[in-house]
């Protein structure tokens, strides 16, 4: 992994990634209870790997391109390294962490990006394996620097990787399972703030920063009768739509992402935000219709307007089932059906077949 020759460097990392995998599937199916003379036996290779395996990895994280194409996802050694040192944290647990922690200590007060966003990914390729008991205190410490780096970092390669990194966090580290919450009334605000601001950076950017504003949200799928993002419901909602119409909204899913996560903020919403749940059902509505009025489009545009619709259907499909699912709003809700029924059945009409599932899916 230490060879000047990427494809080789490669190569060996994939080598460690497939043992890893291997070893990810057994343990999962079968438990811990192997030995030698086992039917399907595991040898615990990565677990005898460390720290010899996770320094060189961590080493091939500081080698990224500055004109690396993050709309593309080019497979890289970085990209490598880090996804199979995530590998090795799901497997050694903890037993990672003071190494990375070291890395870290090592390399993010130095002056160069590379040093800067490395130690970001590190960081977020080890937020699955380690319990979250022992995680979440270097978390709560970690959390406003991130948050601070999201929005104030000079190069767009740290701020990528840092709302990447934000998002494993709450993927991983928050939510109703969690015993000590990284979010709480105190901070709330400090961490909503910096990710819609950060919605309005480049596309790369603002598309890590929906899923990071995604997993916030889903940690308070199970919340009742209220949520701590409830008092920012409708700032998120407006940003969001605002990010559906940008005119780089079709760069690194960008769109998608953006009407995938404002899905999930009404999905887990309660009860307090339905109102404002009901006033976002004309504006949708709105939307759909008008990609339905267009004038005849290029086979490319019009697949373009297809997928457009398709999110606009599933969006629909969202709220329906949300204000369905509760007396009050469900009477309300009914002034809608009509019309709704009828911007569907224009979509049925068109001749994009995954369309036709997205508003089969919501009828």
């Amino acid at each position: 992994m230490r060879e000047d020759e990427e494809l080789v460097a490669l190569q060996a990392i994939e080598f460690w990634s497939s043992i890893g995998d291997k070893e990810i599937d057994i343990l999962e199916e079968y438990g811990g209870d192997f030995t030698r003379d086992s039917d399907i036996p595991c040898f615990y290779f990565i677990m005898q790997a460390p720290p010899a395996l996770a320094s060189m990895l961590l080493e091939t994280l500081l080698k990224q391109e500055e004109a690396q194409d993050q709309d593309k996802g080019a497979w890289n050694i970085v990209m490598a390294g880090g996804t199979c040192l995530g590998l090795v944290a799901r497997i050694v647990g903890y037993d990672i962490v003071q190494l990375v922690m070291q890395f870290i200590e090592d390399n993010i007060t130095k002056p160069y990006w590379r040093h800067r966003e490395a130690t970001s990914y590190a960081f977020g390729s080890i937020l699955e394996g380690p319990s979250p008991e022992k995680l979440t205190p270097l978390v709560n410490v970690a959390l406003n620097f991130k948050l601070t780096a999201l929005t104030k970092d000079p190069n767009n390669h740290v701020k990528d990787t840092t709302a990447w990194t934000l998002g494993r966090i709450f993927e991983f580290l928050h939510g109703s399972a969690v015993d000590t919450p990284i979010t709480t009334q105190t901070n709330c605000q400090q961490i909503v703030t910096p990710l819609l601001q950060s919605m309005k950076d480049v596309a790369n950017v603002a598309e890590k920063a929906c899923s990071a504003l995604y997993f916030l949200a889903q940690g308070y799928k199970e919340v009742t009768p209220s949520s701590l993002l409830t008092p920012y419901f409708q700032e998120i909602v407006q940003a969001l739509l605002i990010v559906t119409h940008r005119e780089d909204a079709g760069e690194s899913r960008l769109r998608t992402a953006a009407h995938e996560t404002l899905n999930e903020v009404v999905r887990c919403s309660t009860d307090e935000t339905a109102p404002m749940e009901l006033q976002l059902v004309p504006v949708i509505m709105m939307e759909l219709h008008n990609t339905l009025e267009g004038q005849k489009l290029p086979s490319d545009e019009r697949e373009k307007q297809g997928e457009l619709q398709g999110l606009l259907c599933g969006c629909l499909q969202v709220i329906i089932q949300k204000l369905g699912s509760s007396e009050p709003t469900k009477y309300v809700f009914i002034q809608y059906t009509d019309h709704i029924v009828g911007l569907f059945l224009r979509v049925c009409a068109c001749r994009t077949a995954t369309v036709h599932e997205e508003a089969m899916l919501a009828i």
